[in-house]
């Protein structure tokens, strides 16, 4: 008997929405960034509902073509809805589809700039997951994830006023360093289930040791150029102190608290 709540709340389940919320706030940041340029807030509604869709038809294209990867991990199946049965995959490949479409819609109502930006996200995450699986190809597996999932949602919010500027072209790099160590944390968490999906993503190819290393480069970088816009001196710090192993929650807690100062900073026009 078909029942259409528990289809809906698997579809929903399907988009993962608060594993992305710190990918929504990377757009969020761009367009806060902006909006005393631009004080446009129904242009600032369509920004933020085209971000939501857009992490959310990310999550939700890559949990169809996990499902291999997702079924021998216990803890990434109970977040697939597809791999666990709530969800078919023909309905997961529809909804996917029909959400990308939508963003685009509300991309749509802004300019030509924007929309160009979003379009290029949604086909970006869409050949991360699917078929080629940028994902399962070491190296461009990193590089693709920093790009659409680091530097461009950044991008895409901070172009609300039309103009990407030295600072904010900065602070996107910085993204794009921080979603490098980001996916090969992702890639580390699941080494083993990759490996035996018979996978080759970069921690598998290049080693654990070595990606753990390149997870507090890519992290030393990101925080170096987080503190090189805000003062030169804090940036050479940043570049010290780069060697120095901590813990990841400290990684992101650091990079969140220096994106807010770089938003106050920009709210305050300082």
């Amino acid at each position: 008997m078909f029942n259409g709540g528990a289809m809906l709340r698997a579809v929903i389940k399907n988009t993962r929405i608060i594993d992305g919320k710190s990918f929504i706030g990377m757009g969020l940041l761009g367009l806060i960034m902006n909006l005393r340029y631009n004080p446009d807030f129904k242009g600032a509604f369509m920004v933020l509902m085209s971000l939501i869709l857009y992490v959310a038809y990310a999550f939700a294209i890559n949990n169809c073509f996990d499902v291999d990867t997702d079924l021998i991990n216990p803890l990434k199946r109970n977040k697939n809805p597809i791999a666990n049965g709530e969800l078919s995959f023909g309905m997961g490949i529809l909804s996917s589809v029909a959400i990308a479409v939508l963003g685009i819609l509300f991309a749509a109502f802004l300019s030509y700039g924007e929309l160009l930006i979003y379009v290029s996200m949604i086909l970006l995450a869409t050949l991360y997951s699917a078929p080629p699986r940028l994902k399962a190809q070491p190296i461009l597996d990193v590089l693709s994830h920093g790009i659409f999932f680091g530097a461009m949602p950044f991008l895409y919010g901070a172009y609300f006023d039309g103009v990407l500027t030295k600072y904010e072209i900065a602070i996107g790099l910085a993204l794009l360093f921080y979603s490098f160590s980001m996916e090969l944390r992702n890639h580390l968490e699941d080494y083993e289930s990759d490996l035996k999906a018979n996978l080759r993503t970069t921690p598998i190819v290049i080693g654990k040791s070595l990606s753990e290393k390149l997870v507090m480069i890519f992290s030393g970088i990101s925080v170096a150029l987080l503190l090189a816009t805000l003062n030169v001196l804090f940036g050479a710090l940043g570049i010290m102190v780069t060697g120095i192993k901590v813990n990841y929650r400290t990684l992101d807690g650091t990079v969140v608290f220096l994106l807010a100062l770089h938003a106050l900073r920009t709210l305050l026009g300082a």
